[in-house]
């Protein structure tokens, strides 16, 4: 895919809502509905065209296990709770618990525990763990809505969750970063970095504590668009050839140079740029901007700060960053012994229900094609601020190679920040450890 990718996929989003809000019902009744033409849960989903515009998107079909029980993987405890109450009202012969666990911790979590009998049934990752899920056997093909998925899914989303010809997770919602800004701050949000390290020269005092903005400087999924928008292409134009890293690559080396100079703006240790410091400030009213997701928004809201969202400002040579999105996933153990009720909840979780909770909750862009037109989708302008930054964005690269990136990347950024290394060395010792890290692994 190239770094537009997610253009047209957002943009046939907001189509979508348009269509929704002018009163034209008609594709959003054919969206609904869906082929269900299943055996009991084991083979791959067979219909017509013709049927897949009439039949319901009802689970009749798939027969759970008898006596089964399910344990969910989820990282909100507000949609923890009560997606077990929609849950139960809709299967209440099927006891769910629901887990607090970070998409980023779940498969991990589930190589420590699946062998144990203990992990989650279903749980919710990052679309750039799918692959590797898959390749290594933790998570099973679902095949029982195949058709429906490739059907009812963004076709970027279905892409997101196919692995060697083969869908293995419902796709849930979409998100990339974005500039957060205080309204009551700042009057107009800066467009360009000058623009923001000119703010930040009379702004910033680091001995209050005060900085013009705040971000997790150093994290791969944070910082990565400053290369990507001097033309770096991780794993090549298309993303997906492991040989092509490219961190020796003039346009990473000089997106890094430039990724350099922005802890004149942010002056802290690559230790202090976390989180915490982030989201403590902004949702006190004490920081003009911040750079985070879909996934702070809820939190600032009822903290009560007035701000806005927009794209990231532009770099020095004109261009956008293009950062990374992501596509979270709803994907079924192989370690379940109730694979056709897992499969049933995995569905579910993509109903409208259950997208309406996590919206509720979590602020989530649906990555269903009926649920970009849903209408507080369509009316909320901060998930469209979102929507504007993943037009410069690049889905995560999710061969499963990906997952080897991450930690290396992440030791050049620091070293950079922190002025330990020039961002061709940085690099040059990151793409070496990346490359030793899959000898070791074969």
């Amino acid at each position: 895919m190239k770094k537009k990718a997610l253009a047209a996929f957002m943009a046939a989003a907001m189509m979508l809502g348009l269509v929704a809000c002018s009163g034209n019902t008609s594709e959003s009744s054919s969206s609904s509905a869906a082929s269900e033409n299943v055996s009991s849960g084991s083979e791959t989903a067979e219909s017509t065209s013709e049927e897949s515009e009439t039949a319901s998107m009802e689970s009749d079909d798939v027969i759970p296990e008898e006596g089964a029980s399910l344990i969910l993987w989820m990282d909100n405890d507000d949609y923890n709770e009560q997606i077990v109450e929609l849950w139960s009202a809709k299967y209440p012969d099927i006891p769910l618990t629901v887990e607090n666990v970070g998409t980023t911790d779940a498969r991990q979590k589930l190589e420590l525990e699946g062998p144990t009998g203990t992990a989650a049934d279903v749980f919710v990752q990052a679309h750039d763990g799918v692959a590797v899920s898959a390749q290594s056997g933790l998570i099973l093909e679902i095949d029982a809505y195949t058709d429906y998925i490739q059907e009812n899914f963004m076709e970027n989303a279905v892409e997101a969750v196919t692995y060697d010809g083969k869908v293995y997770a419902f796709p849930l919602s979409i998100k990339t970063i974005a500039l957060f800004y205080n309204k009551d701050l700042v009057d107009e949000p800066v467009t360009t970095w000058d623009e923001m390290r000119e703010f930040a020269l009379s702004y910033n005092d680091p001995s209050q504590n005060k900085f013009a903005i705040l971000w997790q400087a150093t994290e791969p999924y944070y910082a990565h668009g400053f290369l990507g928008g001097y033309g770096y292409e991780m794993f090549g134009e298309n993303h997906d050839d492991p040989d092509q890293l490219g961190w020796d690559t003039e346009e990473a080396i000089e997106g890094m140079e430039f990724f350099s100079t922005l802890s004149e703006i942010y002056p802290v240790t690559s230790t202090d740029a976390t989180w915490d410091a982030m989201n403590t400030m902004f949702s006190a009213g004490e920081a003009p901007y911040v750079i985070t997701g879909p996934w702070s928004i809820s939190e600032f809201t009822e903290a009560g700060v007035n701000f806005g969202v927009t794209t990231l400002p532009l770099l020095p040579n004109g261009e956008h960053p293009i950062t990374l999105s992501t596509v979270d996933t709803v994907c079924v153990s192989a370690y379940t012994q109730y694979p056709n009720a897992a499969m049933l909840l995995a569905k579910f979780l993509t109903d409208e229900e259950a997208i309406t909770l996590l919206y509720d909750t979590k602020v989530e862009l649906p990555a269903s094609i009926i649920g970009q037109t849903y209408e507080f989708v369509v009316n909320d302008v901060n998930l469209q601020g979102v929507a504007a930054q993943a037009e410069y964005s690049l889905p995560m690269p999710y061969i499963p190679e990906m997952a080897s990136v991450w930690t290396p990347y992440q030791k050049a950024f620091v070293a950079v920040w922190d002025g330990l290394s020039t961002a061709e060395e940085a690099l040059a010792s990151a793409q070496e450890e990346f490359y030793a890290s899959l000898l070791t692994d074969e």
